[in-house]
């Protein structure tokens, strides 16, 4: 693993490229009215433009550690099947390595001091008070943006940040539509019982766009309480696990990623955008939490502990690569697909050494007291027309991102962006048909972005669960 770590988001090569192929996108969200609201605002006058169709999933803090040794031992198929039949290689993270800042710049092609989301939280002014990240504080337009404005439809779920939901040509669900602050059965964060003991919980806008979208999401909604026994033997597979405690940070990511990925799976039957993006956040809450019961990471763990908790981690990547195979079995072969991670994952060897003999440590990235934090390197895998096959690509970085999709979706590549189209990924033969072209920039219209974050009623129950992690005071 390269020790280099980099105080700005590193550039990629630039190419040139233009008009779209066959493909599809998808990407870490839903797709519930995007093609209603297309076929709403076309002009007859229009010429027919058939854009290819992309499916994007964007998988917090995936990493080759992991994927690696499980490809290789068959645990992975859907996973394995795209390595093989794309492009693949390391995406390289910024520093700091943080997810509101890393994710923004996957969909903007940015550095953070461009896009302006710097930390997991912001102050509201002139009250000290510091709540989550919000969508309106993005000073750049993101890729859901660009495509909007290019007749693309687009269906985005979950995104980190994504609340208040934009309005884009098809649909948004908010990361914060998933009730982190609500549940069927007990008292969640953020909320209250009134004197009746009904429990109290307030009802806010942007959850989705359109608004009147949350009624269709709500359904696939399940909490902490929800999840079945069955469904969370697929992460602890022993029955004598019992311990709400360890379960609970488990039991709480895989609600959140469920409900996601069930909803934009039926809008993606129902509606057929052209691009739909999945945002999957388990990957990094288990790896915090259970990383070191693994012995594959060469940590020593009691037989028990080994029992309860040591398959955790890859039991969530192989629950993952069964959401992408269900995502893969509604498409065809000409579906394009992404996955990016925003960062890795790693056992921090040098801390380790001396965490085993009992001295206090504390991990660059996160401030941990254990040896094992987020990585810089992350993953980035790419199947498709066009695309190379079995081809092991050159580090790309997380700026990388939207510059490739746009280059391969037909549309030209900002020039202010940081980042360039991964070209490496993509065949000669289509590079020569489909040749890279740019625009100066795409923030036309005036300024962008609020300095001030937006108030939602989650806001107390997100900061506890980024305080669990470790991510803030």
């Amino acid at each position: 693993m390269p020790e280099a770590r980099h105080k700005k988001i590193p550039r990629g090569a630039r190419g040139r490229r233009s008009s779209p192929p066959r493909v599809t996108l998808v990407l870490t969200a839903a797709v519930l009215l995007p093609m209603l609201l297309a076929l709403a605002g076309c002009s007859s006058e229009k010429p027919h433009v058939e854009t290819p169709r992309l499916l994007f999933f964007g998988v917090d803090s995936g990493n080759w550690n992991i994927l690696t040794p499980m490809i290789q031992a068959g645990e992975l198929p859907n996973m394995a099947s795209l390595v093989e039949r794309g492009s693949f290689g390391v995406l390289k993270s910024g520093v700091p390595i943080q997810s509101p800042q890393m994710w923004t710049s996957i969909a903007t092609g940015v550095v953070p001091e461009k896009h302006g989301i710097m930390r997991f939280t912001a102050e509201i002014p002139g009250t000290g008070r510091e709540v989550p990240v919000t969508s309106n504080m993005r000073k750049v337009k993101a890729f859901w943006n660009i495509l909007s404005e290019a007749d693309i439809t687009v269906g985005i779920v979950g995104w980190w940040p994504s609340w208040p939901a934009e309005p884009v040509n098809g649909f948004m669900i908010a990361q914060r539509a998933w009730p982190v602050n609500w549940s069927r059965h007990g008292i969640p964060f953020g909320a209250a019982r009134d004197e009746s003991g009904r429990l109290i919980v307030e009802d806010f806008e942007g959850r989705t766009y359109p608004e009147e979208l949350y009624a269709d999401f709500e359904p696939f909604i399940i909490t902490e309480e929800d999840v079945t026994a069955d469904e969370l033997s697929r992460l602890f597979q022993d029955p004598a696990f019992t311990d709400p405690a360890k379960q609970f940070y488990a039991r709480w990511v895989f609600a959140k990623d469920k409900t996601f990925a069930d909803a934009g799976l039926a809008m993606l039957k129902r509606f057929h955008p052209d691009v739909l993006a999945l945002y999957l956040q388990g990957p990094d809450v288990v790896s915090h939490y259970y990383w070191g019961y693994q012995r594959e990471e060469g940590f020593t763990v009691s037989p028990a502990d080994e029992r309860l908790y040591g398959r955790v981690v890859r039991n969530y990547y192989r629950y993952v690569d069964g959401v992408i195979g269900s995502y893969l079995a509604e498409v065809g072969d000409e579906t394009t697909v992404m996955i990016v991670s925003d960062h890795g994952f790693e056992t921090k060897r040098d801390l380790k050494e001396r965490w085993e003999r009992g001295e206090k440590i504390r991990t660059e990235e996160g401030g941990k007291d254990v040896p094992w934090d987020h990585g810089v390197d992350g993953i980035f895998i790419m199947t498709g027309p066009g695309v190379k096959k079995n081809n092991r690509l050159p580090d790309m970085s997380v700026v990388d991102v939207t510059p490739t999709m746009l280059a391969y979706l037909g549309l030209p590549v900002a020039e202010d962006m940081d980042g360039a189209p991964g070209l490496a990924a993509l065949e000669e033969s289509f590079l020569k048909e489909h040749p890279v072209t740019f625009v100066p920039t795409y923030e036309t219209g005036g300024p962008r972005g609020d300095e001030a974050p937006m108030e939602s009623p989650m806001d107390e129950g997100i900061k506890e669960k980024l305080r669990a992690l470790g991510y803030i005071e």
